[in-house]
């Protein structure tokens, strides 16, 4: 039987990586990203849906947060939208790509496995999309390498899971945070800067934590099942579970917070109830701010004046920002974008068109009532197996 002590002791050794083990991981931060598809995939399909359908503010983005005397990355720490796909993420990655991907400010998104696992969780089946835009699965390996590597910042969402799975009628409360980011703080002697993500939680509003549904939904990659009014329509055109209603996105950078200031103990000697005190104190402060942000900026959450304005600015590309033509938008972009011939290879044609189709017949699915869903799981469950057998070759 193990004893405290050895449980304890295990515990740290786990999270004291070897430059060696480091060094063999480096490749997880280069594999399958795709810098030219990243930047042209955010002009042209996700700056219109961030201005046009969210009209997403930035508060005290510039100027931008600079790096503490070590150079170590920064971590930029973001509260979750409550039940809805991650839109408020997409948005505000966006924006840091459009700032420049090539330069040490640019960040890299930390998001959950299951995003990455299960291939009905990127967008419209659009395999390894996280990937290519240069998002990592967010392990305490990964998370390490990418401060070792030193090649960019770093975005977490420290309630993890729980955070975006909270329900409608937890909205605004900031669950307990996760610890990975804590120690990679102090270890690193870098600040954290705190992202604080207001009108979010109506992406998809009135939606609720059934725990177990959820539960059960785990079972196949959910992360959570969003139970509401959104979730009903998807029934009916698949597509719908990818979308959010237009909320007028908004995100206020905080003030930074020094964890490593927090604690006077040796990095190897920090203990998970050190972590976690540290992380509730953080979390508290964090709260305030947020609530300062909500009473400041979330009164119209929508604002459909604003809305029609923007949309009616932009009418010419209204294929570009409305929810219905986004699996359109992005499975032809995914099939057509040649690096070589750049925007170019994006011009609308016919025969581009039936060869999008011809190479994504999913994409016929999001849009077929009822019978659209068991078409998406068995095109999941195909891919599924591909990935497994590939697997097991590499091993062999």
């Amino acid at each position: 039987m193990q004893t405290t002590e050895t449980v304890i002791s295990q515990y740290r050794n786990r999270l004291v990586l070897t430059d060696e083990e480091i060094e063999k991981n480096r490749a997880v931060y280069s594999n399958l990203y795709n810098l030219s598809y990243a930047d042209v995939f955010n002009k042209v399909i996700l700056n219109p849906i961030r201005e046009v359908w969210f009209r997403a503010r930035f508060i005290n983005l510039e100027p931008f947060p600079t790096r503490t005397e070590n150079d170590s990355p920064l971590i930029f720490a973001a509260n979750h939208s409550g039940m809805a796909f991650p839109w408020d993420a997409i948005a505000f990655i966006s924006k840091i790509i459009e700032r420049g991907q090539n330069t040490i400010d640019n960040i890299r998104a930390l998001i959950s496995p299951l995003l990455t696992k299960f291939p009905y969780m990127c967008p419209f089946m659009i395999d390894g999309l996280w990937w290519k835009a240069g998002c990592i699965n967010a392990t305490f390996l990964n998370f390490e390498t990418g401060m070792k590597l030193n090649l960019s910042n770093i975005l977490i969402f420290p309630e993890g899971l729980e955070g975006i799975g909270k329900g409608f009628d937890k909205r605004y409360k900031l669950q307990p945070f996760k610890t990975s980011f804590l120690r990679m703080s102090i270890r690193y002697k870098t600040d954290i800067i705190p992202i604080l993500t207001v009108n979010g939680e109506y992406n998809n509003p009135l939606a609720y934590n059934i725990k177990k549904i959820t539960r059960k939904g785990r079972n196949f990659g959910l992360p959570f099942f969003p139970f509401g009014p959104i979730i009903f329509l998807a029934i009916f055109q698949p597509w719908i579970f990818y979308i959010s209603l237009p909320s007028r996105l908004t995100f206020v950078l905080g003030k930074r917070i020094k964890a490593y200031e927090m604690i006077d103990k040796p990095y190897e000697d920090i203990t998970q109830k050190d972590l976690k005190d540290i992380g509730e104190k953080i979390r508290q402060i964090m709260q305030r701010n947020l609530n300062e942000a909500v009473e400041k900026y979330g009164d119209k959450f929508y604002d459909i004046k604003g809305l029609i304005k923007a949309m009616w600015k932009n009418r010419k590309n209204f294929f570009r920002y409305f929810p219905a033509f986004w699996p359109c938008t992005m499975t032809y972009f995914d099939v057509n974008y040649s690096q070589e011939k750049g925007q170019e290879s994006l011009k609308l044609t016919l025969n581009k068109c039936l060869k999008t189709i011809a190479k994504r017949p999913i994409l016929l699915a999001m849009y077929l009532p009822i019978l659209g869903w068991p078409i998406i799981a068995l095109h999941n469950t195909i891919i599924m197996r591909r990935r497994k057998k590939k697997q097991q070759n590499k091993i062999q």
